[in-house]
């Protein structure tokens, strides 16, 4: 594999720096959820900040990474850097534009939406609350969307790191928020307090601009603003971006949509308990605090997804759409392969942990003031569903990348349109039931992003002039399975000898008890990689070393 040390190696850089950005976020969940626990206060503001959240993993996880890195490296390989600049500037103006119409049109949405609700009721005061953050971080998502088209500028001239610091300075000030802005503006009032929160997510979008731009001048980009909507690269740009915002939907139009149908089915507390629309009443099947549960869940599974998943993805995407661009289709098949490997290793690896030990995970990070023993039972339970949709979650970046690099954006958006109502339908389904309820979002998710890989591969395989899972893969793959059961078999059984010797209440013994467990699973998962001679674990350990010795 031609490429495979570089991509590795820029993986493990941007992991480093996205570890670091996944710790400063963990603090601040830690600190957000014990603010408010899980109430309608902390359901409110996760559902505020999904709507720039969204545009966050659609344009920086998704179409300008998609769509703009091999778009703006095959200009640079075949007409130069001044036409990728001039790209770049072209893109950036249609960007700002379509985002600013789209913030105008949703923030008149929610003010028709707040005008209709205003009936005096403690439901409408609740409503109200919901609306309100939303209306005030709508404008995030133009700052947010810039700086990842920024950072994919900087992904395609090879300068990975500073992208991937900007999202430290967002937790960092929403921490600042959590614990001083909000309490300033707010006093003891949790309705009052959040709004400071909200506050400080506006100032750091202008802060991350602030950051980037000198390091774009220091790697020679020329920056601009140019109004070229009729520039055959601008307009094949956005017009890809369409189909590739759509061919997200499993993982970032799902959630979207998985928060709306939290809050619609969401009882509130000292609210009424049943539901009327159009003649039909029921009673409302989630209690407050369940998106709340679905986030703090969704946050722990996010974090090994985006220090390595995401972090594999993005490093390989340039090398994937060079090896294309230049058509040496057997390296291509060879990164591709090496990608999905990587990614299904390390999948399997934090799936397992998921799994096994949810309750000492969320316990240790989480369960302080607000935040009771019954909350963390209720977020582990969505959390074992999302650990056995792991593998998926992460392979799914490379399938999706791997579709990009060669310029079809047509086959994930026909995938995805086929099972993004497949997942709709089976949360609308299971949160009925009374054991499952919140869980039914992280099983839908799991359900559909397996089958999204599965249909992708195999259509993958018309197109990439060659097996994309061959033999040699397929058997590493299931010496990986063998691996986690083994590994797995061991930390339940570790677990039975030494859980009834720890008090759960004592902070030291929550934090041996998940330690012990991860350390030992690990060790377990990737000695039993070792003696099944599979080369996952060396190239993690190996590669960093060597880029350093070769420098």
């Amino acid at each position: 594999m031609s490429q495979e040390r570089p991509v590795v190696s820029s993986a493990v850089q941007i992991g480093v720096c996205t570890l670091a950005s996944r710790i400063t976020g963990l603090v601040r969940d830690m600190l957000i959820v014990q603010a408010f626990g899980l109430s309608w206060v902390q359901d409110a503001f996760t559902y505020a900040f999904q709507i720039p959240n969204l545009f966050r993993r659609l344009f920086g996880e998704g179409a300008l990474a998609a769509v703009f890195v091999p778009t703006f490296t095959r200009t640079m390989e075949h007409e130069g850097r001044p036409a990728a600049w001039r790209l770049m500037a072209g893109t950036l103006a249609l960007l700002t534009v379509a985002l600013i119409v789209v913030i105008l049109v949703l923030e008149g949405i929610v003010g028709v939406v707040w005008l209709m609700s205003n009936t005096g009721t403690e439901s409408a005061a609740a409503r109200q609350l919901l609306l309100a953050l939303t209306a005030l971080m709508l404008p995030f998502m133009l700052g947010i969307c810039v700086v990842a088209l920024f950072a994919s500028v900087l992904n395609s001239v090879g300068s990975f790191v500073p992208a991937a610091l900007t999202p430290i300075i967002l937790n960092v000030f929403m921490i600042a928020g959590i614990l001083w802005l909000g309490p300033a503006v707010g006093g003891p009032a949790p309705e009052q307090q959040v709004f400071g929160v909200a506050l400080s997510v506006l100032v750091a979008s202008v802060v991350q601009l602030v950051f980037i731009l000198p390091v774009l001048r220091a790697k020679g980009v020329k920056l601009g603003w140019r109004w070229a909507p009729a520039d055959p690269a601008v307009r094949k740009s956005l017009t890809l971006m369409g189909p590739v915002i759509l061919g997200q939907g499993v993982l970032a139009l799902g959630v979207f949509l998985d928060a709306q149908i939290c809050a619609l089915f969401t009882h509130v507390h000292n609210t009424p308990e049943f539901a009327n629309w159009f003649g039909l009443t029921f009673r409302y099947p989630l209690s407050e605090g369940a998106l709340s549960a679905l986030t703090v869940a969704s946050r722990l599974y996010q974090f090994p997804l985006g220090v390595f998943a995401v972090s594999l993805g993005t490093a390989a995407l340039p090398a994937f759409s060079r090896l294309a661009a230049r058509e040496q289709w057997s390296d291509w098949l060879g990164e591709v392969r090496g990608a999905l490997r990587m990614a299904l290793f390390v999948g399997l690896l934090a799936g397992g942990m998921m799994v096994l030990i949810p309750d000492a995970l969320i316990r240790l990070l989480f369960e302080y003031r607000a935040f009771d023993a019954a909350d963390t039972q209720r977020a582990a339970r969505v959390l074992i569903c999302y650990g056995f949709g792991m593998w998926a979650f992460c392979v799914h970046h490379i399938v999706l990348r791997a579709f990009y690099s060669t310029g079809d954006v047509q086959t994930p958006l026909r995938i995805s349109c086929a099972l993004l109502p497949v997942n709709l339908g089976i949360s609308l389904v299971l949160i009925w039931f009374s054991d499952v309820r919140e869980a039914a979002f992280a099983i839908s998710s799991a359900i559909t992003s397996a089958a999204t890989i599965i249909v992708g591969l195999v259509l993958l395989q018309r197109r990439a002039h060659g097996a994309v899972i061959d033999r040699v893969t397929l058997l590493a793959a299931g010496r990986m399975l063998v691996a986690a059961i083994v590994a797995g078999v061991v930390l339940h059984g570790a677990r039975q000898v030494w859980s009834p010797w720890l008090d759960t209440q004592a902070i030291a013994h929550r934090a041996i008890d998940s330690c012990a467990a991860m350390i030992l699973g690990s060790v377990a998962y990737v000695g039993m990689a070792w003696l099944l001679r599979l080369p996952e674990p060396g190239l993690l350990l190996k590669f960093p070393r060597r880029r350093a010795t070769r420098r």
